[in-house]
């Protein structure tokens, strides 16, 4: 390949030239006036006090200078005009731009050298990877188009305050554990950080991972100065020494694909950080929380968190609001256990079967489960149950948001008391008025105490009673009431018969001689008989039946 070397002469090019071998400034004076396009296929070489001059005033009509391979700077570039490089840009020196703008339109490309090149509009093109091996600034708009910016270990610095500082289309800035994407803000509106990944190692290997891209909208609170920087980190926490069940218990759980981090380098401007996810794929997060390593290094929740969905797009947005405490970078998507849930309800004691309510104060997207000895028993914030085995529960409360819960648990919260079975029974079944003695044998289960009502005003404690009737005229209800040593009462009863004597007269002759005395025969009742239930038979000596009648008033007439 030929070389052309340029020593200290002034070289003006005002049209259009071709340079078809590697230029080697070694202290001359170039200088591309606008309008002019130089095409250099090979590579630029700036040295020792060379000065390189693409002149122009930003826009089309500026002078552009093409370079097929490589940039490399070690005196002065002065470029408010256009350069396209498909090679490696190898800044060590000076480079101006006020105006200019850089694109890299290659394939794969590194932004190196020693300087922390100061771009004016830098736009990356092409097919590839565009990687930086140093700190990089951009002064006026950072176009990303479809491509991917990899930061690698460095910052990439947009001084722009403005919003659209930075554009694309689908193009991305991923960043290496150290590395990130920077943004100066002068406005209250939402700065977006394009970050993402196709890597899940912290040196962000290119491609060797699974494709993330999820950005950070920030907004500050005022239009004070402030940089702030984001970095994506596409893989677990935990892998960068932010173990994710470091946490503290409010806590649930959080993601275990990526986490960001975020910083505010100068400035005291509070901002809304809006951390972007796809629930499709990334799982549904309600909360956000980061990491302190004042407090033995745990993640904690940041209180102010909402959720909204960016129209348009498929992300979801988790946003910590007026957010000021950018004392540690590490932030990730979790989610919170509910609230601990309070039983309202006062503890129950009684006799099965014991009727229970059992309630609690419920809250929006929360299930509430109710468990009694480990057995759930229902759902809701308000539970009616009966409870018929004898014995004491542990109820356990569980309130779940459907990916995380929390629970109470009340110990002998209800306790249930077997009810006595009470039985007995009765010398007699039937009593006629006068003076009797009635022997009852008590045959209850699982009483203590009991209580007789006999029926004729008195009663009694003793287990297995006598009682004495006298002058009853009716039937008589006997009852008896078992009960526990808490309380539990069961009772059963049983009817005496009242049944009077019979009181009666037989006459033991009559005449049947057609006077008027005793012409007929028949017994007589005054008590004691029911009327509808008589029978009456009369048979001669030799068992013949040779009367009845079913009438008590019927009279035989011999």
């Amino acid at each position: 390949m030929k070389v052309i070397y340029f020593n200290t002469i002034l070289f003006i090019l005002n049209g259009i030239s071709a340079f078809t071998q590697t230029v080697n400034n070694n202290g001359g004076f170039i200088t591309a006036q606008p309008g002019s396009f130089t095409y250099v296929n090979g590579s630029v070489s700036n040295n020792n006090s060379g000065n390189l001059a693409v002149n122009g005033n930003g826009t089309a009509s500026s002078a552009e200078l093409y370079v097929t391979q490589n940039v490399v700077n070690d005196a002065t570039i002065n470029a408010d005009g256009y350069i396209r490089l498909l090679g490696n840009w190898i800044d060590n020196s000076s480079f101006n731009s006020t105006l200019g703008t850089v694109f890299f339109e290659g394939g794969n490309q590194f932004l190196g050298g020693t300087s922390i090149t100061q771009f004016f509009n830098l736009m990356i093109d092409g097919t590839g990877i565009k990687t930086q091996q140093v700190d990089k600034i951009t002064k006026g708009t950072l176009d990303l188009k479809h491509l991917h910016l990899n930061t690698d270990l460095y910052g990439c610095y947009v001084t722009s305050p403005a919003l659209n500082a930075i554009i694309r289309t689908t193009g991305f800035v991923s960043s290496a554990n150290g590395g990130f994407l920077a943004r100066s803000t002068q406005n209250a509106g939402m700065y977006l950080f394009p970050t993402g990944s196709n890597a899940n190692t912290s040196a962000n290997i290119p491609g060797s991972g699974t494709f993330r891209y999820r950005p950070v909208e920030l907004s500050p609170n005022n239009t004070n100065a402030n940089v702030y920087s984001v970095r994506l980190a596409n893989l677990d926490a935990s892998l960068e020494s932010y173990n994710r069940n470091s946490a503290e218990p409010l806590l649930c759980e959080s993601n275990p694909d990526f986490y960001h981090q975020i910083d505010r380098i100068s400035g005291a401007s509070t901002a809304d950080i809006g951390v972007c996810f796809i629930p499709a794929s990334d799982g549904q997060w309600n909360d956000m929380a980061r990491w302190n390593i004042t407090t033995n290094g745990i993640w904690q929740d940041i209180p102010t968190v909402s959720l909204s969905n960016i129209p348009g797009s498929v992300f979801t947005k988790s946003t910590a609001t007026a957010w000021n405490n950018f004392g540690d970078i590490p932030y990730i998507l979790t989610n919170l256990n509910p609230a601990i849930p309070a039983i309202n309800s006062a503890a129950i004691n009684g006799c099965s079967p014991l009727s229970t309510t059992l309630q609690t104060t419920g809250a929006s997207g929360i299930t509430y489960t109710w468990n009694a000895n480990g057995l759930n028993i229902g759902t809701g914030t308000s539970l009616s149950e009966i409870f018929t085995n004898a014995g004491c529960y542990d109820i356990t409360l569980i309130a779940s948001n459907g990916n995380c819960s929390s629970s109470t648990t009340a110990t002998d919260f209800i306790c249930v008391e077997n009810t006595p079975s009470a039985a007995f029974t009765s010398s007699s079944l039937e009593l006629s008025g006068e003076l009797e003695n009635f022997t009852f044998s008590n045959n209850s289960l699982g009483a203590d105490n009991y209580l007789w009502d006999f029926g004729n005003g008195t009663t009694s404690t003793t287990t297995n009673p006598t009682v004495n009737y006298t002058g009853v005229n009716g039937n008589i209800l006997v009852t008896l009431y078992a009960y526990s040593i808490n309380g539990c009462v069961d009772s059963t009863s049983i009817v005496i018969s009242y049944e009077e004597d019979a009181i009666f007269y037989v006459p033991n002759t009559f005449t049947p001689d057609q006077d008027e005395f005793n012409q007929t025969w028949g017994p007589v009742f005054t008590q004691g008989f029911d009327p509808y239930n008589f029978e009456l038979y009369i048979f001669n000596r030799w068992g013949e039946l040779i009367w009845e009648s079913h009438d008590a008033a019927a009279r035989w007439d011999g």
